[in-house]
């Protein structure tokens, strides 16, 4: 295979139905246009445990919810964060928990658990090794993120996934883009740059079949522009449908 050309086939492993699902819960996010890699990867890889450090409003957690619901999965979702802000998400009053709470508890209250704490109170809660898919979104400075990682990466498992939300974004101090050039070395990686940077880290010693070509594409410009650019699309379709 040269840089210039790549096999459909590889191209078309990259989405599945998951990727043209549609959200049922759309708040405010910065996220809106991840939900599709996010049901796909959901799918895709059929994880046990997803935990998601800085939820907020609950648009990323409930497209993971949404996924495991719809494809029936023995999943468990966790969601943990203070739902107090900081100087990234803005400080909010206790409403938007309230909002969250209720969601979860009448559509997911079967797998799906919000842990109102800090990062650093909940990791103890998790076993070494249990966490297939791990979403880092807290606050976003340069030694947040490198802290989050390193906390919590004894829990990762031997197949997992880290995403990394705003590998792009390079104002506002803002720091994920530059543990993310480290972190590219780490293992394989793939990043979407569409609405703010979505980089996606196998971390395990395995890498799960339905996804491997993914972390392959990185390798090859042409595939790799042509799945960031699908994404877009898809990603695009939803934020529309939200301004409806």
């Amino acid at each position: 295979m040269n840089n210039n050309s790549y096999n459909k086939e590889l191209f078309q492993s990259a989405f599945s139905d998951a990727s043209f699902l549609m959200p049922k819960w759309l708040k405010p996010s910065a996220w809106h246009q991840h939900a599709p890699f996010a049901f796909f990867l959901t799918e895709a890889i059929k994880p046990k445990i997803i935990v998601e450090l800085g939820t907020h409003h609950g648009f990323s957690f409930f497209c993971f919810c949404q996924a495991v619901s719809h494809y029936m999965l023995d999943t468990k979702c966790y969601a943990v964060d203070t739902w107090l802000g900081d100087e990234h998400s803005g400080f909010y009053n206790n409403k938007i928990f309230e909002e969250v709470e209720e969601y979860c508890d009448t559509h997911y209250s079967k797998f799906a658990y919000l842990k109102r704490m800090t990062f650093n109170e909940a990791v103890s809660d998790f076993e070494d090794k249990s966490i297939d898919i791990l979403h880092i979104d807290g606050r976003h400075h340069y030694d947040d993120v490198k802290q989050n990682f390193l906390d919590w990466f004894p829990k990762l498992s031997d197949c997992s996934i880290v995403l990394f939300h705003d590998t792009q974004v390079r104002n506002n101090n803002f720091g994920v883009y530059r543990f993310w050039e480290q972190l590219m070395s780490f293992g394989p990686s793939f990043e979407f740059y569409h609405h703010c940077g979505l980089g996606v880290l196998s971390s395990g010693s395995v890498i799960h079949e339905n996804i491997q070509n993914l972390f392959l594409a990185q390798k090859n410009s042409s595939l790799a522009n042509d799945i960031r650019v699908g994404y877009e699309r898809l990603g695009l379709s939803i934020v529309l449908i939200n301004k409806l």
